[in-house]
């Protein structure tokens, strides 16, 4: 099984109880900040990680930066159970998959928008917003765009939300011409 299907089980898991908490928003900070805590310290994960340090050891050290970030008991108890089940080097893929899921739950679509260049006039943003407001009404929820720039696709917007790609690029046009051509 893949780890990042592991991650989503977990982040499934954790994501049903929070909600039973009404702590959605909450957790999904606290998870990411031990995830930034844990990806930012080496010595932090050798000290999970290893097995050659004991696991009460590992527990301890666990129970130390919990305290010191001063975590949700439904977090702290969340990580536990990751060391305990030495699932604890996927907690980055876990807050990841915890984060759609908790934009899901809060009717929170995000798309993620390819540009040819950086977006700076007023005239871009305003057509960002407006594709934002379109997308958002064509989906009925709440879309959440990412720009990204792209110099590839020569002009033009590339879509993804979810698995659907909204192609309406030059470089894209150029290839249907293209083969149009090849067709004859």
């Amino acid at each position: 099984m893949s780890q990042m299907v592991i991650a989503r089980r977990y982040a499934s898991a954790l994501s049903n109880l929070a909600q039973k908490e009404n702590s959605l928003e909450q957790v999904e900070t606290e998870l990411k900040d031990f995830s930034d805590t844990l990806h930012e310290s080496v010595e932090l994960q050798e000290g999970l990680s290893n097995n050659k340090v004991p696991m009460a050891v590992r527990n301890n050290i666990l129970t130390d930066v919990l305290t010191s970030m001063n975590l949700s008991p439904l977090v702290s108890k969340f990580l536990r159970y990751l060391l305990s089940k030495r699932r604890l080097s996927l907690v980055h893929d876990i807050a990841q998959a915890f984060a759609l899921l908790t934009q899901e739950a809060m009717g929170i679509l995000p798309a993620e928008v390819t540009v040819a260049k950086e977006p700076r006039s007023k005239e871009s943003k305003d057509l960002l917003e407006k594709l934002q407001e379109q997308l958002s009404a064509s989906t009925g929820k709440t879309v959440q765009i990412h720009v990204s720039v792209d110099p590839s696709i020569i002009g033009g917007i590339v879509t993804r939300i979810g698995s659907m790609v909204i192609d309406g690029s030059i470089r894209n046009q150029l290839v249907q011409v293209r083969e149009s051509i090849i067709r004859g």
